[in-house]
């Protein structure tokens, strides 16, 4: 795609993005400044072709008047980085065990993956705005307590949990027209910094800034019934049907904590959220419009 500004959008790609999306039940409204957390996953950022549709996507909708917060993942290449260095990575439930090389190696990659995207939305004409280790940090953390299935404690490494957001920091760059660009890492009282779960960083975000919606662009379609079939997908879930999907163990997974986690979000305010997949032609802005007919959403009410 040729270079142009956020005006260029406004009357040539945007529109016409905008003319073809369809009509939904969930479907988000630009109306009223909405704020929408996006969490863009680590394998997207290193797909070219995706990224730069996903950044596309992200300028249309900031020229909308939508009001974006970025949250980004990296893990793929934090994988890459500790592999050439002869490292191996260490995963216990989901989260990586974080020792003192592992995280120097983590705030490396996510400043780079950070430095980036903030560079490429510039260059469309965005204010994007950096929030990562090394610029602006808006997560409170802690270290994290883990126990394993049979109830042992697990010593994670630097690891962390949030504590706390900085909603007035963020909310105060949202209303003066910039969109920041979060990586997911937390400092505690005393300045050490801890690795934070993407996700969990997204679903903070869009708690304490009570977002209009919050958008997981993935690897996957959405909620699968069955993992291995993509026709199985789950187009709309209310908690309640959420609940009983979890009892039932038709989520399970990766996608498991996910949910969880964002039943709490939508119980703590946020409306709607979305599970869509990234590789998925404009996944943005169709899942903004339409998300159940492109992945899954989640919302409190029926």
């Amino acid at each position: 795609m040729t270079e142009m500004t956020l005006a260029t959008f406004k009357g040539t790609i945007l529109q016409e993005n905008f003319d073809a999306l369809p009509n939904s039940t969930f479907g988000l409204s630009t109306d009223g400044d909405p704020i929408v957390v996006v969490k863009f996953g680590g394998n997207a950022i290193m797909n070219p072709k995706v990224l730069d549709q996903l950044i596309e996507d992200t300028c249309s909708l900031i020229s909308k008047g939508v009001r974006v917060v970025l949250v980004h993942g990296g893990g793929t290449a934090v994988n890459d980085a500790l592999k050439s260095v002869g490292k191996e990575t260490q995963k216990i439930g989901g989260l990586r065990v974080t020792d003192d090389q592992t995280l120097e190696i983590a705030v490396d990659v996510f400043t780079g993956i950070n430095e980036k995207l903030t560079d490429k939305f510039l260059a469309k004409g965005a204010q994007a705005l950096s929030f990562c280790s090394k610029t602006i940090n808006p997560f409170v953390s802690k270290k994290m307590e883990f126990q394993d299935p049979q109830g042992n404690e697990v010593d994670l490494g630097w690891v962390g949990e949030i504590v706390d957001v900085d909603a007035t920091k963020l909310d105060r760059w949202l209303w003066a027209g910039w969109m920041p660009v979060i990586s997911p890492f937390g400092k505690d009282e005393n300045g050490q910094l801890y690795n934070l779960n993407a996700d969990h960083a997204a679903l903070a975000v869009a708690t304490c800034l009570n977002a209009d919606a919050l958008i997981f662009l993935t690897d996957v379609p959405g909620v699968l019934r069955d993992v291995q079939d993509p026709t199985t997908r789950i187009s709309h879930l209310t908690p309640a049907q959420a609940q009983v999907c979890l009892e039932e163990g038709t989520i399970s997974g990766g996608m498991l904590p996910k949910i969880k986690s964002c039943l709490k979000c939508l119980d703590n305010g946020v409306e709607t959220i979305a599970i869509l997949n990234s590789f998925a032609p404009h996944a943005l802005l169709k899942g903004f419009s339409a998300p159940e007919k492109y992945g899954t959403v989640l919302t409190r009410a029926s």
